[in-house]
């Protein structure tokens, strides 16, 4: 029997950091066994707190996927991912039932996020996202976006009758899936190293990884008497989740 083994972490950007903001991305991860989900969330940038949403859509996400996949569904089961998306969807009315003010101002202000997930059991796999951001199968990567004047979809615009199209690839026989965010998925290193075992062993290595590359570099040059700064690889806050069979 295949064991899914699943993990996902976040951190802020160097440019946020800096800027001393929130982190606007989130990830979530489950595992049991021979099933598995990785989620990760990039809250929109315009957003003033579009963590919020963010964080939420990927507890949602993960807490539907998590009871789906322990129930027998299979990953690559287009109901799961509907199941997913109503679920968000669900969420983020309940709480705007508890916002005053105009419902358009809290969804921009709030609730713009993108989601990348994946989903894997003994014998199916699939890759589902709303937005951009990248994933790898197999180290094999591909890109999703740009999309036009930098403006990708967001699942709460379908709470503004705006229904909006989401990416789905079965990756049924992958021995690892990785997920990521758009700062994430634009790292030098590329997103296929973190699909090896050794992010697994760990339950913070991948955060730990992350942290590296949002972090600026020092070093002294001596003869030229100066300090030499080196800025950091990740400079848009990112989240990575990785999935391994």
């Amino acid at each position: 029997m295949n064991t899914i083994k699943a993990t996902a972490a976040a951190v802020t950007g160097a440019r946020h950091r800096n800027m001393a903001r929130n982190g606007q991305d989130a990830a979530a991860a489950w595992n049991a066994g021979d099933a598995g989900a990785v989620v990760v969330c990039d809250g929109c940038s315009s957003g003033t707190s579009s963590e919020v949403g963010a964080r939420l859509g990927a507890r949602v996400a993960i807490g539907v996927l998590a009871r789906r996949l322990a129930d027998g569904a299979r990953a690559d089961d287009p109901a799961l991912w509907q199941a997913v998306r109503a679920g968000v969807v669900r969420a983020l009315v309940a709480v705007l039932e508890h916002v005053r003010g105009d419902r358009t101002d809290a969804i921009a202000e709030y609730f713009l996020f993108t989601i990348v997930a994946a989903a894997a059991t003994r014998d199916t796999g699939a890759v589902w996202a709303i937005g951009d951001g990248a994933y790898a199968i197999d180290h094999v990567t591909r890109t999703l976006g740009p999309f036009p004047d930098n403006q990708p979809p967001y699942l709460a615009y379908e709470i503004l009758g705006d229904p909006v199209r989401a990416s789905f690839e079965p990756a049924a026989h992958a021995t690892s899936i990785v997920v990521a965010t758009d700062g994430a998925g634009e790292l030098p290193c590329g997103l296929a190293p973190f699909g090896a075992p050794r992010f697994l062993a760990n339950p913070d290595s991948v955060r730990r990884a992350l942290a590296i590359y949002a972090r600026d570099a020092e070093r002294i040059d001596w003869d030229a008497r100066r300090v030499v700064r080196t800025p950091a690889a990740l400079q848009d806050d990112g989240a990575i989740g990785v999935l391994l069979r």
